[in-house]
C-alpha cells in the first residue's frame, strides 16, 4: 500500500513490489494474479483503514466542527517518508486513473461515499449539539467538504502555502452554517 501510495500505479514496478513485500516473483503472482490486482487490494486496504481512522477521530472529538476543521487542516501533515507531500491515496488514484480502470471504479465510489458519510455524521452531530443552526442539505454540504478536502490535498501537492490552506479552511468553516 505504501509503495503504491508513494509512487502511484504506473511508477511501481514488479521489482518494487518484490522489494516491498519480500516475496519472489512467483509468490507475488500466487498471492495476486497481476499488478492491477495488487493495486486494487492495496487501495481497498487504504480505504478501509482511512474510514476506520476517520470514524475513530469523529468519535473521539469533543466537537463535530472541530473534527471537520482538523480533518481539513490535516492535509498539511501528510508528507511521505521522503518529506514530499504524498496527498491522499484516494485523490491520487482518482487523478491517475479517472474512470479508465473499471476494477477501481466501485472502490473509488465507495471511498468517496464513505468520506461523505463521515462528514455528514459530523454535520448531523453539529446540528444536534447546537454548533450549527441550519440542518438543511447536510448530504450536499458533506459532499462539498469532501470536494474541498480533495482540492486542498491537490493544492498541498502543488506547493500552495500553509497560510493559504489555513485561510481557505477558515472560509469553509465560516460558511458551513449558511447553506
Amino acid at each position: 500500500m505504501q509503495l503504491f501510495w508513494q509512487r502511484g500505479y504506473e511508477a511501481a514496478s514488479l521489482q518494487d513490489l518484490q522489494a516491498a513485500t519480500g516475496l519472489s516473483k512467483s509468490s507475488l503472482y500466487q498471492t495476486y494474479p497481476s499488478k492491477q490486482a495488487w493495486f486494487v487490494a492495496a487501495f481497498s486496504l487504504y480505504v478501509a483503514q482511512r474510514r476506520a481512522l476517520l470514524l475513530e477521530q469523529l468519535q473521539a472529538s469533543a466537537s463535530p466542527l472541530a473534527f471537520i476543521r482538523e480533518r481539513l487542516l490535516s492535509v498539511l501533515e501528510d508528507d511521505g517518508p521522503d518529506g514530499v507531500p504524498r496527498g491522499c491515496m484516494l485523490v491520487n488514484v482518482a487523478n491517475e486513473f479517472s474512470l479508465s480502470e473499471p476494477a477501481l471504479v466501485p472502490v473509488l465510489q465507495q471511498a468517496t461515499a464513505g468520506v461523505c458519510q463521515i462528514f455528514e455524521q459530523a454535520l448531523e452531530r453539529a446540528v444536534a449539539g447546537g454548533e450549527l443552526s441550519n440542518g438543511n442539505n447536510l448530504g450536499a454540504r458533506a459532499a462539498y467538504l469532501q470536494c474541498v478536502m480533495s482540492g486542498l490535498r491537490t493544492q498541498v501537492k502543488s506547493a500552495v502555502s500553509a497560510d493559504s490552506i489555513r485561510a481557505t479552511v477558515a472560509v469553509v468553516m465560516a460558511g458551513l452554517d449558511c447553506a
